[in-house]
């Protein structure tokens, strides 16, 4: 039914009906409107208790938007969308070298839009995700990603799941990874986030070092109606395990920034420090770790297991 509403209802119902989704939705998810107010208030601060209700319906609100302009664009006849790109080169050059590329991005503003974006670099698209809890959901995204060509490789399948991603590389094909604090925290490291250490996934950057391919963390920042701007924060080329952790801290920084300027649009739905702290493990090695760097003192390890990937 929302996929039917996102692609053939009328304008003034796709403009009109996510804010009131939103609402209800919020209304009726106590645990994840209280794991938003929480993350919120870590981002902003105390405002009270109005203000802190209003900001947290907000990235509600946005998720909805996000994800039917998304549905959209996902559908038989996508509307117009304007998407800036204003290192567009950086990645035709990146692929240009024939090894592949890993982009690292974050459930933040339109990440299915993002997705989108990959499909359009002119080689196969590939996004590595854990499966959808609901099968419905997760036959319905499968069913219009593959419609646009990008291939859908899930991190939770076995304990094999990075092989198809290393494959895919050595193809040159573009690997979409979600790096952000979701889930559980096996393959994440513990860096400074927002003022309080947050469990990051290493799993981007350490089979960029492994596959030898150039990395770029994209994040699509939604500024209007059908309207967002794809920002980087550069690009990475991984050889050692300082070179990993050095691209894993700048990009935690870079997008740590994007989420103070766009509080909003980090559309996190689960307590990201209060969550960490409860299931954090003692770090430890082994066989399959491919660690970051240990000298690195802003980032700490919550698992040994780095290349697996959890995500949505």
């Amino acid at each position: 039914m929302a996929e039917l509403g996102c692609v053939y209802g009328p304008e003034w119902w796709r403009r009109g009906l996510p804010p009131v989704i939103a609402a209800i939705i919020f209304s009726i998810a106590p645990e994840q409107r209280a794991a938003v107010l929480r993350n919120q208030r870590q981002l902003r601060g105390s405002r009270g208790w109005l203000r802190e209700g209003w900001h947290a319906y907000r990235v509600f609100a946005e998720c909805a938007r996000s994800m039917t302009e998304s549905l959209e664009q996902w559908g038989p006849r996508p509307p117009r969308l304007t998407l800036e790109v204003p290192a567009l080169d950086i990645f035709r050059a990146a692929l240009a070298e024939g090894r592949g590329l890993v982009i690292p991005t974050a459930h933040f503003g339109g990440w299915e839009v993002g997705a989108r974006f990959l499909s359009d670099l002119g080689r196969p698209a590939n996004i590595v995700t854990a499966h959808e809890r609901n099968p419905t959901a997760r036959d319905v995204v499968h069913r219009l990603r593959n419609r646009h060509g990008v291939n859908v490789i899930y991190s939770d399948q076995s304990v094999f799941a990075s092989l198809p991603v290393l494959q895919a590389l050595r193809r040159n094909e573009v690997i979409g990874m979600q790096f952000d604090p979701w889930g559980q925290p096996r393959g994440a490291r513990a860096i400074e986030f927002c003022g309080r250490p947050a469990p990051f996934q290493v799993g981007p950057f350490a089979i960029a070092r492994v596959a030898r391919a150039p990395l770029i963390p994209m994040f699509a920042v939604r500024t209007g109606i059908r309207r967002y701007e794809m920002r980087t924060a550069g690009r990475f080329d991984p050889r050692t395990a300082a070179d990993s952790a050095a691209a894993f801290t700048a990009t935690v920084r870079t997008f740590e920034r994007l989420v103070r300027e766009h509080p909003e649009q980090w559309l996190m739905f689960q307590d990201v420090w209060h969550d960490a702290a409860a299931r954090a493990v003692p770090p430890r090695t082994s066989r399959t770790e491919l660690p970051l760097s240990a000298a690195d003192p802003g980032v700490r390890a919550f698992d040994g297991h780095a290349v697996t990937h959890r995500s949505d």
